[in-house]
């Protein structure tokens, strides 16, 4: 009876083992469960959080980039396999004087027409499958007018090696088309000033005979005698002719330059009293000054740039009208670029636009008196201090002469 009644109990503390032991397994494996979830979490965070960081790098690479394209001094056109466009930078819409907004979404040739079949834009190269490098041509713009562009086109390819557009970029050539008229008159005038200086020296001799022979006249004929006023005439005529080579002389000289700190207001005071002094023998005629505050200095040759200064004013209060003429001097600092400008401008007659691009020729005049220089030693003496004149007029309304200058010694 004994043994019969001890199997049961037997029989159940097994099965107590084997469930602690599958709970203990259980629990075991739970924690395990637990742990590895818990990694798991934290491996999706650090995911996320590198995820997170490798979008913010490309929308700022993305942004970068979109920033250069869009400020690049090159125009950008990027054209799909469509043909219809898709990027147009800001450079783009200054050249053509198109508006992205107008132009994204539409047909190349639709927007700037150009032939299929000849490399001249970005359709030649999508149609025949060649890029074009560096060739020239005019950039049709809304007002009808052709802008001379250097342009080239190259396939845009993807991670997979296949093209999905063409890219054009395009740079105006028209600061390099007036750097090429600079120099090509730099040349001419360099070749004229030569000439002009062996005329002179040429003059001269025969000058000082002639001069000799009236002086000779003159003392030896009688004042009432008719002939004593001729030579006198021939006197001053050889005085002018003289003054005429010696100012072409100073002309073709080499400019030698007296530099030192100079204060640029203090210049244009001076030249503009002595301009009012003569402008006050006229009626309705005046002439305003503007300058900074501040006291703006320049390394440069003073007697120079006041002689500069003075033949504006003279060329301004010579093209004045007889009434209501005004006279605009005025000076600025761009302290960006460390330069200053001068700028004297008049509400005269104004200059049409062939004798514009002559007026710093070196005797070139419009006017009965004068011998054409003027304005040449203007430009000779802004040369010489490595500065920059332009002008701009309209005829009947007047015209602006503007002056740059480095403010930095030794520039």
């Amino acid at each position: 009876m004994s043994d019969a009644s001890n199997k049961p109990q037997v029989l159940d503390e097994e099965r107590l083992m084997e469930l602690v032991k599958l709970f203990e397994g259980f629990t075991q494996a739970s924690s395990t469960f637990a742990q590895s979830y818990a990694a798991l979490e934290q491996r999706i965070a650090q995911l996320s959080n590198q995820l997170e960081e490798q979008s913010y790098l490309l929308e700022r690479t993305a942004g970068f980039l979109s920033s250069v394209l869009a400020h690049v001094p090159v125009g950008i056109v990027v054209v799909d396999m469509d043909g219809r466009i898709s990027l147009f930078n800001e450079e783009a819409e200054r050249l053509t004087g198109l508006l992205a907004e107008d132009v994204i979404g539409k047909f190349y040739g639709d927007t700037l027409p150009a032939p299929v079949n000849e490399p001249t834009s970005a359709i030649y190269t999508l149609t025949n499958g060649s890029e074009i490098d560096s060739r020239e041509r005019d950039l049709a713009r809304p007002d009808g007018d052709g802008l001379p562009v250097r342009f080239s086109t190259a396939w845009i390819y993807g991670d997979d090696a296949q093209p999905f557009g063409v890219l054009e970029f395009f740079e105006d050539l028209r600061p390099l088309r007036e750097l090429q008229i600079r120099m090509q008159q730099s040349a001419s005038l360099a070749a004229l000033g030569e000439m002009a200086a062996q005329v002179a020296h040429e003059l001269r001799n025969p000058l000082a005979g002639v001069q000799g022979f009236a002086q000779f006249l003159q003392e030896d004929i009688k004042e009432s005698h008719p002939a004593h006023k001729i030579a006198e005439k021939i006197m001053v005529g050889v005085k002018d002719i003289e003054r005429i080579a010696s100012r072409l002389l100073e002309f073709t000289r080499p400019m030698s330059l007296n530099c030192q700190e100079i204060d640029l207001c203090e210049i244009l005071e001076q030249e503009a009293e002595l301009a009012r002094a003569e402008l006050a023998e006229r009626n309705d005629v005046s002439l305003e000054l503007e300058i900074p505050r501040e006291r703006v200095k320049v390394w440069c040759d003073g007697s120079l740039l006041k002689q500069a200064v003075l033949n504006l004013l003279k060329n301004a209060m010579q093209a004045l009208k007889e009434a209501g003429g005004k006279i605009f001097v005025s000076l600025y600092w761009d302290l960006l670029r460390n330069r200053v400008h001068i700028l004297v401008s008049d509400n005269g007659v104004g200059i049409g636009d062939e004798t514009l691009s002559k007026i710093f020729n070196p005797f070139f005049t419009t006017r009965t008196q004068g011998t054409g220089l003027g304005l040449s030693m203007v430009k000779k003496i802004v040369d010489a201090h490595r500065g920059t004149i332009d002008v701009t007029s309209t005829p009947g309304e007047g015209t602006n002469f503007r002056i740059e200058l480095p403010i930095a010694r030794g520039e």
